[in-house]
């Protein structure tokens, strides 16, 4: 498990840190507007292709640990399942027409075609990590190189397919008749679907939000502030794509999975809590070093979302243990409540207080689904 997380740390770190970069000198050339309206669209993306992932990952990563042999159906079956979900939301965005978020469109194909999950069931974390980097490299470039807007929101799509292809060809099979697997994960997937697509709107209500009362440039500097959070997202998903097969192949047995939770617990609290003050205690001078002058209003956003961090850390190594075994169903409750706790203090506070609600309102969001997720945890194990 810890060689796995390292590979996918280090590949994922250097994708976001990649990424970051681009988005960087996006903010730069952009301004908080342009940015805003971009980070708009790229959230609205990211939800979409949500929904044409369909919320396999977890139940295939979950199988193919426990079924080996039963690879190939499996493989067949996620594909079956996604194609047509990724048209779907494609003719949605022709029908939207918002030229940059139709700009994205690769980015639904990629999530219909890309075998994270089997690769990460199977150890290959290598592979995973270099279609990461292939995917930041290509929207690196197309920054790097003063596209405009549209051509940028295209490079993004065109990274993500790139980097599932990569994937996807890696992880070659036969396809097969898949029938069986596919009303299987049907049927296992709608809680994680629901929980995904909460779990996303948990982060995006406050951009959907503050663009609607308020401005695209207070957009921009919420956005500024959350991305240097989000600099730390490969730690977190290295943690959660290592920790999901191995609390797994621990099922049935509790004790041993909350062992390891208590093991993995201290260590990720203190590493992310590192981070957390350094961003408290330097909120200008990061995003001088990061965005420019042009982003200083976002200076007490950054010390509110810093700590985020730790929550999230901990937080998600006791959801996977819960997701491993078999609690999916309560962890979409505890994400319905966390979404309702961020969307009443936005819809009340945001009006008169603008983006610091919407910081406010993600610890908060963040703090209560720590807690009922330990409480779940905690009772399955009792």
């Amino acid at each position: 498990m810890f060689r796995q997380f390292l590979t996918l740390a280090a590949g994922e770190g250097g994708a976001r840190l990649l990424h970051a970069v681009a988005l960087l000198l996006l903010a730069r050339r952009a301004g908080p507007a342009a940015f805003g309206e971009f980070g708009t669209a790229q959230s609205i993306a990211g939800y979409g292709a949500l929904l044409v992932q369909c919320g396999l990952d977890t139940p295939a990563t979950r199988a193919a640990v426990r079924s080996p042999n039963g690879e190939t159906q499996l493989r067949s079956a996620v594909l079956a399942l996604r194609a047509p979900a990724a048209l779907a939301v494609t003719l949605a965005a022709v029908l939207w027409r918002d030229p940059i978020l139709l700009a994205m469109c690769g980015v639904w194909l990629a999530a219909a075609l890309q075998m994270r999950w089997l690769l990460v069931a199977r150890g290959r974390s290598r592979t995973v990590s270099i279609g990461a980097l292939l995917s930041a490299v290509v929207f690196l470039c197309a920054v790097a190189f003063e596209l405009p807007i549209a051509g940028v929101a295209i490079a993004l799509g065109l990274g993500e397919v790139a980097g599932a292809a990569y994937g996807l060809w890696e992880s070659r099979g036969p396809l097969a008749p898949s029938g069986e697997w596919r009303w299987a994960l049907s049927r296992q997937a709608l809680p994680f679907l629901a929980a995904i697509l909460l779990g996303n709107l948990l982060y995006n209500l406050d951009v959907f939000v503050l663009s609607a009362l308020r401005s695209k440039e207070e957009v921009g500097l919420y956005l500024a502030a959350y991305r240097l959070t989000t600099v730390f997202g490969p730690v977190l998903s290295a943690m959660q794509l290592s920790a999901l097969p191995e609390f797994a192949r621990l099922a049935p047995d509790y004790r041993l999975a909350n062992g390891l939770a208590s093991m993995l617990l201290p260590r990720a609290a203190i590493a992310a809590l590192v981070p957390a003050v350094a961003l408290a205690a330097l909120p200008t001078g990061i995003l001088h070093i990061f965005y420019g002058k042009a982003f200083d209003a976002a200076s007490p956003l950054v010390v509110v979302l810093g700590f985020v961090l730790p929550l999230q850390v901990t937080r998600m190594i006791f959801r996977q243990a819960l997701l491993a075994f078999g609690g999916e169903r309560r962890d979409l409750l505890n994400l319905m409540a966390a979404v309702a706790v961020n969307a009443a203090i936005d819809l009340a506070f945001v009006p008169e207080f603008g983006a610091m609600a919407c910081a406010a309102a993600t610890l908060a969001a963040e703090a209560v689904l720590g807690l009922l997720t330990w409480q779940a945890w905690r009772a399955r194990c009792a």
